[in-house]
Parts: C-alpha cells; structure tokens; sequence
C-alpha cells in the first residue's frame, strides 16, 4: 500500500494564472481604469490640440507671404490655371500622394513613417505633407526644431480648414525652393527650361516636381545624373498611383531635356 501511495498523479493540476493575493475585485478596477484611460484618451487629444491652435499663429496672411518670398527673389505669381495638371500630379504623387484625401495631416503616412522610424530606431521617413510644408517655410523658419514639429501639424490643421486645395497647391508651387536661386514654379520653368510653367510636358514636369527634396544636390546644372535618378522616381511613382502609364514614364524619361547624365 505504502508503494501505490507513491505513484505520481496524472490528474491536470492547477494552473495560477494571476500572482498570488490576486481578486476578481482587482480585475475589474484594472478594465475601469482602461476603459476609462481609451474614453479620455480622445478627449485630452482634442483639449490639447484646441490649447495648441489657440497658441500657434494665424494663417490669414498666406497669400502676402507668398509674394513676399517672390518679391524678395525676383519671382512672380503664377495661377494655379497657368500650371500643367502633370506638375500638379506629378508633384502630389511624389511628396503627398493622399493630399485630396486628408485635411492637412497624413495619419496614414504618420502612422507608417513612425513604424519605419521605431523598427530602424533612427528617423528614416518623413511624412509631411504639402501643407505642413508650406507653412514650415512660411511661417516656422528659425523657430525651435522641438517645437516646429507640433506647430506644423496644427497649422496645417488651421491652413486647410481656410483655404481649399487648390490654394494650397498653388501657394506651395509659388514660395518652394527648386534650387539654383529660383524660388517658386515661375522662376524655375524659366531658369531650368527658358519656357512658362504652362509650356512644361511632362519630362519637364517630373523634373521639376522632385527638385524641392533635396534643391541643391539636385540642381540638374551642378549634378544632372542626381537630378535624373529623381526624376524617374516622380515618373515611377505618377504610373504607381495611376496619373500615368508605365509607356507614358519611359517616354518622358527618354525624353532629351538638355540635362544628360555621364
């Protein structure tokens, strides 16, 4: 009897899953408070954003802006109906794909930049859109780097909620730099190609389109094969979002435009 009394046990023991002095009381005050903590979370969201639109400038003034930068760098204005719809497209697809779709912030594009940047953990990727840069370059210039960021999204936020996308659109075209001393749509046609932004096909259109990324290492006169490799991804990138053909990207990136690479 003694030897059967020592036969291990197969019976399922008990399994503790929660630590010891654990009660169901204690679970339920866990889910109150995130319950609570997920209801609040959107709430404090909006009272800080309202403090925040509160405390950045206003955006009354874009257009004098705009004319102050072209004054200040022999430029003139140039409507959005003088601009090609292929630079308009062509500069949407490469620097802010969803822009008809959000309202001056990208959630999408910030969600995955922020993604990019943690699994790298260094930043990779940005995710500003047309109007946070245009208001970082209008109204933000010499303003903290650790403040600029949530001053972009909140203006954009004020920029879009005043002025419709067309305006925008053209804003931005009109005050961007394009490198080699041209500042705004108007004065880089004439200075890359000697034309008006109206006479710009589309091999001229995504050369432009992808110079305000980087102005001066693309300038196509200083580093023209720089200038071309970003000229194929505007192309590649029109023909993914579905402005173009992948035939129509390979002729306007055949196309001689006076900026060969060597």
């Amino acid at each position: 009897m003694r030897e059967a009394s020592r036969r291990p046990s197969f019976r399922r023991p008990r399994l503790r899953v929660v630590g010891p002095g654990w009660r169901p009381r204690q679970a339920l005050g866990l889910l109150q408070l995130l319950l609570l903590a997920l209801l609040g979370l959107p709430a404090l969201l909006g009272v800080v954003t309202v403090a925040g639109l509160a405390l950045t400038p206003p955006v009354d003034d874009l257009r004098p802006r705009v004319d102050a930068v072209l004054s200040a760098h022999g430029g003139t204005y140039v409507a959005i109906d003088a601009v090609p719809d292929q630079l308009s497209e062509a500069l949407i697809s490469i620097e802010d794909e969803r822009f008809y779709q959000h309202r001056g912030i990208d959630t999408q594009g910030l969600v995955r930049a922020l993604l990019a940047d943690l699994y790298h953990r260094r930043a990779l990727e940005g995710a500003s859109t047309l109007s946070q840069q245009l208001v970082k370059n209008l109204y933000l210039q010499g303003d903290d780097d650790n403040w600029r960021k949530p001053q972009d999204l909140l203006l954009a936020l004020k920029l879009e909620a005043k002025y419709d996308k067309h305006t925008v659109l053209a804003d931005y075209l009109n005050s961007v730099y394009y490198g080699h001393q041209a500042w705004g749509v108007g004065r880089a046609a004439r200075v890359y190609f000697h034309m008006a932004p109206a006479q710009l096909d589309l091999a001229r259109a995504s050369m432009l389109a992808g110079l305000p990324q980087a102005p001066s290492w693309l300038d196509p006169y200083r580093n023209p094969c720089a200038a071309r490799g970003r000229q194929f991804a505007v192309l590649a990138q029109m023909a993914h979002v579905g402005y173009i053909t992948a035939d129509q990207a390979a002729k306007a990136y055949a196309e001689p435009i006076g900026f060969p690479c060597r």
